[in-house]
């Protein structure tokens, strides 16, 4: 089983208290945690560390959240962002939604509600990492190992040439695991074949 490093989360927001608040509440969930007082402090923060996760003021002095957000994503394009506010802010919310921002919460917060978005999006997020992976093998032992051993993605297996080239026509795969002696085709020139298909 491969080592899982913690999940970083990136806080951003002018209030010092509400930096610290939400410190606190995510190293006590097992996360590692960043802070940044603004929106320039936070697009030098990412630009030299991985975050997965990022909750972001919306109303901030020099740059506001709407514009970090933008920012972030060029940055990160695959970090989530959570937008915070403690004011009612409907259409910029819309506007950060519309921009890549995966939530937003309201100030002052709600543990359990907070709680529930930080599962959601954790969930989201392993989600995301799961893989689409094909195996092609005409032995159906060596099939169901490799489902056992890839137990944490998606498994397709199929057991033909045919079979194969059908599924990858179908839908995104992200991995392939071949059998070089298959009954219908040659291994190699299979491997070409599904190379050609994903150009």
């Amino acid at each position: 089983m491969p080592i899982r490093r913690k999940s970083k989360i990136l806080i951003v927001d002018d209030e010092e208290v509400v930096r610290l608040f939400l410190e606190r509440f995510f190293r006590l969930k097992g996360f590692e945690v960043g802070l940044a007082e603004s929106g320039a402090k936070a697009i030098e923060k990412m630009r030299g560390e991985v975050f997965d996760l990022v909750f972001l003021d919306v109303r901030m002095p020099q740059m506001n959240g709407l514009e970090a957000l933008r920012e972030l994503k060029k940055i990160a394009p695959s970090t989530k962002i959570v937008m915070m506010t403690g004011y009612a802010v409907d259409d910029l919310l819309k506007e950060a939604q519309q921009s890549g921002a995966c939530a937003s919460i309201k100030k002052p917060f709600d543990m359990n509600q907070l709680a529930a978005l930080l599962e959601g999006v954790s969930l989201q997020k392993e989600k995301d990492a799961r893989l689409n992976i094909l195996v092609i093998d005409d032995e159906e032992v060596v099939r169901k190992f490799l489902v056992r051993l890839l137990s944490e993605h998606r498994v397709i297996t199929v057991e033909s040439g045919k079979e194969a080239m059908e599924r990858i026509a179908q839908e995104k795969i992200d991995l392939v695991f071949l059998d070089i002696v298959l009954k219908d085709i040659n291994g190699l020139e299979l491997a070409r074949q599904i190379t050609k298909a994903r150009d």
